[in-house]
């Protein structure tokens, strides 16, 4: 079922057609469904099934439910985008200069933004701008790497004082196609040493890479200035093989490794045994089971980015690590 999985996001991502999809009954269906939702990528399963032969036999009620859930994703992301949209408008009318992570500025690299699932909003703001956006967002609530965590419209904002999950000196400008890509790339990584981490963010990724168009000499260099070509060549050999992506290196390593982390955990690592265990016990008991989950990642961390490993151990020492 994974390949006829990933068969159906691959065309979702770019419009390929299912010529020779094969036919599936019932429980095969609600299988594809089901990992489509652990993994939050429910719009891209939709926008696949859009691209099977025409008068391929769909089960009725699989149709019935995807419509259902589709017309759900679309009005809950347009709130995050228009919410995202007013917040920003703000604060540049009072000089500032907020910038999107993530969330509603990667769905722009998609032909159907709206059925990208978003869920909090991602601020950056210049280091000198911080605070006073801060102080204007009203109840704020500090978070320990230093962020802050407020509401608006109902929906989760995050402001963050960094814009990437790593630690170097030579990281890109802010803002740039390479610096996108490198805090994409980042997000992935930090999740994946930690509590895991879903499709999702992987078809961002992909989609960002073809459409911000960055030479492929150019992003190398990139990742190598920071010190994580090795975790990129299995990124990106991840993306080639399973989303269709152009291969940014001559050679590529197998990604077994990354996907096995995808598959087991799903979005964010939630649908994994020892995760959803650990969500109903106490707080202290969620931050042991998180440090559990760290140490168990331990072997691919080593390998992919073990220069990330102090900073990494600090923030789960700090509790900044959900």
């Amino acid at each position: 079922m994974t390949d006829l999985f990933f068969a159906l996001i691959r065309a979702g991502l770019d419009g390929t057609p299912l010529t020779d999809f094969p036919k599936l009954e019932g429980r095969q269906w609600a299988a594809l469904l089901d990992m489509a939702r652990k993994q939050t990528v429910v719009g891209l399963l939709y926008q696949g099934l859009s691209q099977l032969p025409q008068g391929y036999p769909l089960p009725q009620n699989l149709l019935y439910v995807l419509i259902a859930e589709i017309g759900h994703l679309e009005k809950e992301s347009r709130k995050v985008q228009q919410t995202a949209e007013a917040l920003t408008a703000e604060f540049r009318a009072q000089g500032l200069h907020p910038l999107v992570m993530k969330g509603p500025s990667v769905a722009a690299f998609y032909a159907q933004p709206l059925l990208r699932e978003c869920g909090d909003i991602d601020l950056y703001f210049p280091p000198e701008e911080f605070d006073r956006a801060a102080s204007m967002a009203g109840d704020v609530k500090p978070a320990p790497d230093g962020s802050v965590h407020y509401k608006r419209e109902g929906i989760d904002i995050d402001q963050h004082r960094q814009y990437f999950d790593i630690h170097s000196r030579k990281l890109p400008p802010v803002p740039s196609p390479e610096a996108t890509l490198l805090m994409l790339s980042a997000h992935i990584l930090k999740h994946c040493m930690g509590v895991g981490i879903g499709l999702r963010q992987l078809c961002d990724l992909a989609m960002a890479y073809k459409a911000l168009a960055v030479p492929p000499e150019d992003l190398r260099r990139c990742f190598r200035d920071v010190g994580l070509e090795r975790w990129n060549r299995l990124l990106f050999s991840f993306l080639h093989k399973y989303l269709g992506a152009e291969p940014l290196y001559d050679t590529l390593p197998s990604p077994d490794p990354l996907l096995k982390i995808v598959l087991e955990g799903g979005n964010f690592g939630h649908h994994s045994q020892a995760r959803e265990a650990s969500l109903h016990k106490s707080p202290l008991r969620r931050k042991l089971g998180t440090a559990g989950l760290f140490l168990r990642r331990l072997p691919f961390s080593l390998r992919y980015a073990k220069k990330e490993l102090v900073p990494m151990l600090g923030e789960l020492l700090r509790g900044n690590l959900s």
